[in-house]
């Protein structure tokens, strides 16, 4: 995993956020619809400004394989959510979501967030295991109707943070 990068999303990114989110694999598990890259350059300028969420590029190496998505950055209960996890077909299975989360996860522990929760479908098992791995819980399961019209069972998951400091030698 030494190769496995975040970084800020940038306007140059567009391209790919577009490319990944409209790859078939991806709106299978996400029960999404196609978009347009006017949307995702619109997107990508408004998340410039938006202090409540942070957009961030997975890469291997250069390579970017991926995108990941907090938002809920400004509340005032210090509750963040994971918005969007989305990893290139040929780089699922490897542990780099699991790996990318973790990341995340210390990350916003270190910055005092007290909950960290994000949604996704029953049916998306890789998903679920994945966020099982990284230590979410389900809260809740609900039934949604998804952007592709269908009705799937959600799961609201959440990881309570534990930002206490850990004694050093």
């Amino acid at each position: 995993m030494d190769k496995i990068k975040l970084r800020i999303v940038s306007e140059e990114d567009s391209d790919f956020l577009f490319s990944i989110m409209n790859t078939d694999v991806i709106l299978d598990a996400l029960n999404e619809i196609p978009t347009q890259l006017e949307n995702w350059k619109s997107a990508v300028k408004a998340w410039d400004s938006d202090d409540d969420e942070e957009d961030y590029i997975i890469s291997d190496g250069e390579n970017p394989i991926g995108w990941i998505a907090i938002n809920g950055l400004s509340a005032i209960d210090n509750i963040v959510y994971i918005k969007m996890v989305a990893i290139l077909p040929e780089f699922q299975n490897q542990g780099i979501g699991n790996y990318v989360i973790t990341q995340v996860i210390e990350m916003l522990r270190k910055r005092n967030y007290s909950k960290i929760i994000l949604y996704t479908d029953q049916d998306n098992h890789r998903a679920v295991v994945c966020y099982n791995k990284c230590g979410f819980k389900i809260a809740e399961k609900f039934k949604a109707k998804m952007s592709n019209g269908k009705t799937v069972i959600r799961h609201k998951m959440e990881l309570t943070l534990d930002n206490k400091s850990t004694p050093t030698d």
